[in-house]
Parts: structure tokens; C-alpha cells; sequence
């Protein structure tokens, strides 16, 4: 009996040591202009690479108190921003064809807390000490960073999934 109790007891100090169980959703998708601007003879200039949106969420249990810091997205490290979503299923939709809209489910219906994580400003590159996050974004397309318990923990995406092009305003 005393063997059963240590068991359950060993159990709940490693689930409560534990860092919580979050699932990223990380979705791109390009941005075509609308209008392509010329220079003086008339020549299209065209950008070195097509804007870019990135739409990241992380869903995890409302009652855990977790901050988000960084976002790796292929390489780069970008501070970030967080906002809670109010209501899921999360729904993006294209209107290129306005007779057609294309309706994409970014975050199933979920009971569980939301939140939209937008990166801002680079934070600078990655340190050469951190020869382990170095390899982690050679392997992940995106990595998220947060601090959970004044530890600080990486996520990583292999795959960020590419959503249909939209044409720019």
C-alpha cells in the first residue's frame, strides 16, 4: 500500500513539474501586389521576395500561465506579440474569386484557450554559445520560446504550412 501511495505521489510532482502541453498551428501565406511599380523608362521593379504574412496560434489549457517571447521563423529571431482569440473555430478566407470564396480552418473548434502570437521587430541573431537552438532551426521552420514557471522553453514546427496566395490591396 505505502508503494501505491509513493507511485501516486511520484506521479503528480512529475505532471506538476512538467512543462504544459501546447500545440502550435503556424500557417504562411504570400502576399502578390496589386500594382507593380516601374521606374522612369517604364521597366517593372519588382521586389526581391513577395511580403509574406505568418499566422501562428498556440492552444493550450486556460488555467496555465504562460508568456511567449520569440519567434525563429526560418532562422531569423523576431520578438512577439500575443492576443487572446475570443472564439474558434479560427477562419481565414480568401475573396480572390468573389463569386468563389475559399474558407480555411486555421484553428479547430476547441474548448481550450487560444492565443494569436504575431512577431514584431528581429531580436538579432542567434547566439553562437546556443550551437543547440543553431541545430534546432536548421530542423524547424519555426520555433516559439516562452517562459512557463520563470523557465524558459522552445517549441519547434518543422513544417509551416503554406496557405493559397492572396493578391494585395
Amino acid at each position: 500500500m505505502k508503494k501505491l501511495y509513493f507511485l501516486l505521489l511520484l506521479f503528480i510532482s512529475c505532471s506538476v513539474l512538467a512543462q504544459p502541453r501546447i500545440k502550435i498551428y503556424a500557417y504562411s501565406q504570400v502576399v502578390m501586389p496589386g500594382t507593380i511599380p516601374v521606374d522612369e523608362n517604364g521597366r517593372p521593379l519588382r521586389p526581391k521576395e513577395l511580403p509574406v504574412n505568418y499566422y501562428i496560434f498556440a492552444v493550450n489549457k486556460s488555467f496555465v500561465k504562460i508568456n511567449f517571447t520569440e519567434v525563429w521563423i526560418k532562422g531569423k529571431c523576431y520578438k512577439t506579440q500575443t492576443s487572446p482569440v475570443d472564439s474558434t473555430p479560427v477562419i481565414t478566407t480568401n475573396y480572390d474569386i468573389p463569386d468563389n470564396p475559399v474558407k480555411t480552418i486555421l484553428v479547430p473548434a476547441t474548448k481550450l484557450r487560444v492565443i494569436s502570437i504575431s512577431h514584431s521587430e528581429a531580436c538579432g541573431n542567434i547566439k553562437k554559445s546556443s550551437s543547440w537552438l543553431l541545430n534546432m532551426t536548421k530542423h524547424a521552420e519555426l520555433i516559439v520560446s516562452y517562459f512557463y514557471q520563470g523557465k524558459k522553453y522552445y517549441i519547434p514546427v518543422k513544417k509551416i504550412k503554406v496557405l493559397q496566395t492572396v493578391a494585395g490591396v
